[in-house]
């Protein structure tokens, strides 16, 4: 999984957000309507999405759930005992 984090070169997510932000703004800006959502309905979008996105973080970072994961657990309480 890292290596293919490692992969993803995010300077063509921050291009294309870049994009679509301004070519929308600009749109509205002259009197356009590009999306068929209003600025609340999409604030309430990302807001869902954010959380969601979030909250799925946050469960796996603090759970274990792979085979090393456990391992690392079992050698910390071992630590923590002083074994």
């Amino acid at each position: 999984m890292k290596e293919k984090l490692k992969k993803i070169n995010n300077k063509w997510v921050r291009l294309i957000a870049w994009l679509v932000v301004s070519v929308n703004s600009s749109a509205m800006i002259m009197g356009y309507e590009l999306l068929p959502f209003s600025n609340g309905e999409i604030v309430n979008g990302i807001s869902i999405v954010a959380m969601l996105g979030t909250e799925a973080w946050n469960h796996w970072k603090n759970n274990s759930y792979t085979k090393k994961a456990k391992i690392a657990d079992n050698h910390l309480e071992a630590m923590k005992e002083g074994k």
